[in-house]
């Protein structure tokens, strides 16, 4: 969204500071129903694209408390949230920081150019006129001259005074439908989210695709720049596959532990995404069900069935194939055979160096009801490894039903990786874009390589990427429904913020991650020092989304927790960096 020029009648560049701090602040305070609403009026309803904030003294009281958590009096250098907004726009003298403050763009036209009207909450419309502007009566009715000499005009209401560069976005200005308006748009589930929100940002109709030209361009060694993907390509098989957005709905809501982004992007009826919406199952367990308890590196659960099932991933299917990117088989087979997906990888006992980062690690394939076709996927999966590809030869079993050293049998996963001889080399093999790749290798699975276990529980199969029994039996409970790591009440808490019931739920332990990186890098010369050692205790960063329906339109309703210790560590890890010899600190002359 901060790709979005939406422009104050004053200056492009204060609008675009403005509601840089604004996103970059928003406040933790649930704003009540009646308050959004309000100011949801003032926001004509044939407005392509707005941002309303419900009450702007918020920001500056939780501005304040997450500068606390996040421990960096850095975030607080620029002064309070109303002190910038107010020097921006010249408006000091009968400001209202208590009230509600809007903008919008009326057409798509406007958006592009960066026009629209600002509504500016006062205590007197009167002394704020007087104080702040210089009237202009041979320029119009209601014109006005800023202190930075811009031409404005003026519309006054009840507690707003509207300002914008064009009269005719005021003389036609009428209230908008509010609440009830956006609901009819979005489905009423999404009242109390919105109702909570501290931001709410909307972007409509044709603007949706209009403003993607307001994002920058991306240069050519990124993201796609070196890819095989034609970028043109890229576009085009995604604008097919997941094209036809309709609106996008953003809300934000942050206290002193976490920001909070909840975004809804509705779909026109004819779209793939409408067409896929119409095969949504979303009954069924968590996604993070499956998974064992306990401290994490990530740990990503998806349920197909939720995204349309078989026909989710007949669409995927089609993309690769405009792409000309190869799918692998058993995505398609497994597809067939298996509902949702599991995965967790936790911190290991035995360290990198011995048992690899995924020494704890549990996947969990939970079946239709055939566990024994899973079991079979894997299998094929597993013996087809063997052989050579480029400088890489791999020597892949799997044994079934093995008898285990601490009882009870599992099925035996072996992949052991070397670099192949020279006469049973690929042609144009590099070794040493080999030796690379088995580095990482082993530092997924430890010096030996791969020796994992599988089981079936059930209608579930479960693969461990060690042979500890430890690590099955905790994946084995969980799978049963025993000290299940949808059940902590951490993450019971983070949930709280997302999407009710995601398809797609991903957590990322920043803290543990760190350390991991650090595990890493100590063994490059010269890198000790560069990932910055972080607690082990600050909450996960989590990303959610689903796919629903509204009417006869698909709807993908999406979500992001940053804790606050994250965003303190990321600023000290941004600060550390521009700070450091050869770092990203840009000198006075802006070289």
């Amino acid at each position: 969204m901060s790709s979005i020029r939406w422009c104050h009648p004053v200056s492009r560049g204060a609008w675009a500071s403005v509601l840089a701090l604004v996103v970059a602040s928003f406040s933790s305070t649930h704003a009540r129903g009646d308050s959004l609403d309000g100011v949801l009026r003032l926001v004509p309803d044939e407005a392509v694209a707005w941002m309303v904030s419900p009450n702007l003294s918020r920001l500056n009281a939780d501005l304040g408390d997450l500068i606390d958590r996040a421990d960096r009096p850095e975030l607080a250098v620029a002064g309070r949230p109303m002190d910038v907004l107010v020097s921006q726009f010249g408006v000091a003298v009968g400001f209202d920081e208590r009230g509600a403050f809007a903008t919008w763009s009326p057409t798509t036209a406007d958006l592009l150019e960066g026009r629209g009207v600002v509504a500016i909450p006062v205590e007197d419309a009167a002394r704020f006129l007087s104080g702040n502007f210089t009237a202009e009566p041979d320029s119009g009715p209601n014109a006005l001259r800023s202190r930075d000499g811009r031409l404005l005009f003026s519309r006054t209401l009840d507690k707003h005074v509207l300002l914008a560069s064009d009269s005719e976005f005021l003389t036609g200005w009428k209230p908008g439908s509010g609440r009830p308006r956006l609901l009819e748009v979005y489905g009423e589930a999404i009242g109390p989210d919105i109702g909570e929100a501290d931001i709410v940002l909307r972007i409509a109709g044709e603007s949706v695709k209009a403003a993607q030209s307001l994002a920058p361009d991306a240069s050519d060694d990124a993201p796609f720049g070196g890819s095989p993907v034609d970028r043109d390509r890229l576009e085009a098989a995604l604008e097919s596959t997941f094209g036809g957005a309709k609106d996008i709905l953003v809300a934000v809501n942050v206290d002193a532990l976490a920001l909070g982004l909840r975004g809804w992007t509705v779909y026109k009826d004819d779209s793939p995404v409408t067409r896929l919406s119409k095969t949504v199952v979303s009954d069924g367990r968590s996604v993070f069900s499956p998974l064992p308890a306990g401290p994490f590196y990530m740990a990503v659960g998806v349920d197909f069935d939720r995204f349309g099932g078989a026909a989710a991933i007949t669409l995927f299917q089609s993309l690769a194939a405009q792409l000309e990117v190869p799918l692998d088989p058993l995505f398609k087979s497994l597809g067939e055979k298996v509902e949702a997906i599991g995965f967790v990888a936790r911190p290991s006992k035995l360290g990198l160096a011995m048992g690899g980062i995924l020494n704890d690690a549990s996947l969990v394939l939970v079946g239709r009801g055939n566990a024994s076709g899973i079991r079979d996927e894997i299998e094929s999966a597993v013996v087809a490894m063997n052989g050579v590809s480029g400088a890489i030869e791999r020597k892949a079993s799997f044994k079934r039903s093995v008898e285990q050293r601490k009882g009870g049998t599992a099925d035996e996963i072996t992949m052991k990786a070397e670099i192949a001889p020279v006469g049973r080399r690929q042609e144009k093999a590099r070794v040493g874009d080999a030796s690379v790749q088995l580095t990482g290798e082993r530092m997924l699975y430890g010096p030996r390589g791969l020796n994992g276990l599988g089981r079936e529980i059930g209608d579930d199969y479960i693969v461990t990427f060690s042979r500890r029994p430890d690590v099955m039996a905790r994946a084995v409970e969980a799978a049963g429904g025993v000290d299940s790591l949808a059940e902590e009440p951490m993450i019971v808490s983070i949930l709280g913020w997302l999407p009710p019931r995601p398809g797609f739920l991903a957590m990322f332990d920043v803290g543990r991650l760190s350390g991991l990186a650090r595990q890493v890098v100590s063994v490059i010369p010269d890198a000790a020092g560069a990932i910055p050692k972080l607690p082990e205790s600050m909450p996960p960063i989590a990303v959610a989304t689903t796919l629903a329906r509204i009417g006869d339109r698909g709807r993908l309703d999406w979500g992001v927790v940053v804790p606050a210790e994250v965003i303190g560590a990321s600023v000290g890890a941004a600060i550390a960096e521009a700070a450091r010899p050869g770092g990203t600190r840009k000198s006075g002359n802006g070289e």
